[in-house]
Parts: C-alpha cells; structure tokens; sequence
C-alpha cells in the first residue's frame, strides 16, 4: 500500500507547483530572483542562525550528564548532516535521525538508544515550539486588516487542530503509551516473534518519560530555543524580501511565516511539501495585497537556499565519514 501512496502524495504535490506556476508571469518571477545578485549570498546567512538556535534546543534534549562535554560546534556539525539526509532520504524528516544517533555514537560515545530517544524529545519540543510561533502569529492574523476573514478563521482552525496534535503526541510520550502499545502487541499471536522490538520500545518509552519527570527545566528551554529558531526564520523571511526588493513590516513577516509553516504543517504527507509551499506563498501573498510573482519568486529562493545548506550538509558528512574523536 505504501508504494501506492508515495507516489499519489508526490502527484498531489506536483499538481499544486502546476497550479502555482500557472497563476504567475514566470517571466517576472525569472526577473526578480536573477535582479537579486550578490544579495542571494546574504539570504544564506540568516538560516546559520535558524540551525544554531536548534542545535542548543537539540542539545537541552538530552540529560547533562549525557552531551555537556560535547561542543556545540560538533552538535551542529552532526546535526546539519542529519537535516541534509532528511531532505535527500524518501523517509522525509526522521530519514537523518539515525544519521545523527550514529554519528553521536562513532564520534562521542552515546548510544543508539541515547540518540534516539533525544530525536523523538526533540520533534516534540520543535513543535511544541512552533505552536507558540502559530500562536503569536494567529492574534497578529486577526488584528491585521490585509487578511480576510476567510484567512483568520481557516488560520485559527489550523492553529487549533495542529496544537491538540502536539498536546496528545507530548501527553502520549509522559505517560509512557509507547509502553501500553507494546503491552498490547505482546498479546497477539506474533508477539514472541517480536519481543525484542518491543522491548526496545519499552526502553524507549521509559527514557523520553523520564526526560520529561527529572529534566522539566531543560525541555522549557529547548522549546524557547525551538521558538527563537523560529523567529531567526522571519529575519530569512525578511532577507528575502530586501533582496527582492520588497520589504514588509515586521507584524507582515510574521503573518506570512505563520500562515506558510501552518500550510507546511497540514501538507506533511507531501514529500517536501513540494507545491503546498509554492501554492500556498502565491494565495498569501495574493490574499495580502501582493502580486503572485513575489509568493512564487520567494518560494524558489528559499528553495535555493535550502538546497545550498544541504550541500553543505552532505559536504560535513564527507569529512566525517571516517570515526573520529574530532
């Protein structure tokens, strides 16, 4: 079923980039990323900070005792290879966690396990962190009069369904739920055949719930990172927007982001969500007063740039190939 599936999310996907493409002058949008320049470069800038914000947020994951003696130069290194195979894997965003539980384990001693159970943590508080973004960007929706009504309603319905999502996948790690799936797998008739899996699971489960009982404080601050990396995406946003040559004002960047990552968020199930971002750029910008050309023309830079640090990424991973202590 699931080779059925991929490809009809990939066919969804390239559907709405058609629809994007014929809703703008692909001659403009040509126009206005070639009039960029040397100005692409200082839009690559921003995005260093995004994945900085995020590797101290990913390192508060994990119980001190565990990764203090671990620079963050290293935590980022790793962390930046792991994000590029997440992108190039067909497995979408978990393909690079056990990229970087692997190279957490050759290059500073962890676990697997000690990985793992980190990269779940983190999932959780990164959108957990994102709903205090949508949070702040829905009250800026509503108090904004370049936005329908249509836009505020659908932006809040999103924001409500995607943050009892998160509450229920937070509430389902600190009460163990991994443990009473297990349980209730071991009772079926192949449950011998799969008792070390579930075990692992067992294990697992325990860990990320205790993460949540003895380290409260560390999880607060990783989705306070987790919301700042956020926030560095408005100033990209922004980059972008100079580089084009049309800036906007902060609470704009702000509502525009929300409503983008809220679009991303609902169209996980299309690799990249390849055409759900380009589509959805040319409605808000549409819906905000813009020509469809710029949503369109800021979509492909971004694109670019995503592009460029997955090079990157992968060029860290050559040069870590081989197991090392630095």
């Amino acid at each position: 079923m699931i080779k059925y599936v991929k490809p009809l999310f990939w066919l969804v996907g390239v559907l709405l980039l058609v629809w994007a493409f014929k809703k703008v002058d692909l001659a403009s949008v040509g126009h206005l990323i070639t009039a960029m320049g040397y100005r692409f470069i200082v839009v690559l800038l921003p995005f260093f900070l995004v994945t900085a914000a995020h590797t101290v947020a990913w390192k508060l994951t994990f119980p001190p005792r565990e990764i203090e003696a671990v620079p963050l130069w290293r935590l980022w290194r790793i962390r930046q290879i792991g994000e590029a195979f997440n992108t190039i894997t067909p497995l979408g965003t978990v393909g690079g966690e056990p990229v970087k539980a692997q190279l957490l384990k050759e290059h500073h001693s962890l676990s697997l396990k000690q990985g793992l159970d980190a990269g779940v943590v983190t999932r959780t508080t990164n959108l957990m962190g994102l709903t205090v973004f949508l949070t702040a960007g829905t009250v800026l929706i509503f108090n904004s009069k370049a936005v329908t009504d249509t836009f505020k309603h659908s932006s809040l319905l999103g924001l409500v369904i995607f943050s009892t999502l998160i509450l229920l996948f937070l509430l389902f790690q600190i009460k163990g739920g991994l443990n009473v799936l297990a349980a209730w797998f071991a009772k079926l008739p192949f449950g011998g055949i799969v008792k070390k899996s579930l075990e692992h699971l067992e294990i697992l489960s325990h860990n990320m719930s205790g993460y949540y009982r003895d380290y409260p404080n560390r999880c607060g601050k990783s989705i306070g990172y987790m919301v700042l990396g956020w926030v560095f995406g408005i100033l990209e946003l922004y980059v972008i927007l100079w580089a084009l040559g049309h800036p906007l004002s902060f609470a704009d960047l702000w509502i525009i982001e929300a409503l983008l990552q809220l679009i991303r968020a609902g169209s996980f199930f299309i690799p990249l969500s390849i055409g759900a971002q380009e589509s959805g750029l040319v409605v808000i910008f549409v819906a905000m007063g813009m020509t469809p050309d710029l949503g369109l023309a800021v979509s492909l830079v971004r694109r670019i740039k995503d592009l460029t640090w997955v090079g990157v990424g992968l060029m860290l991973g050559a040069g870590v190939a081989r197991p090392a202590n630095g």
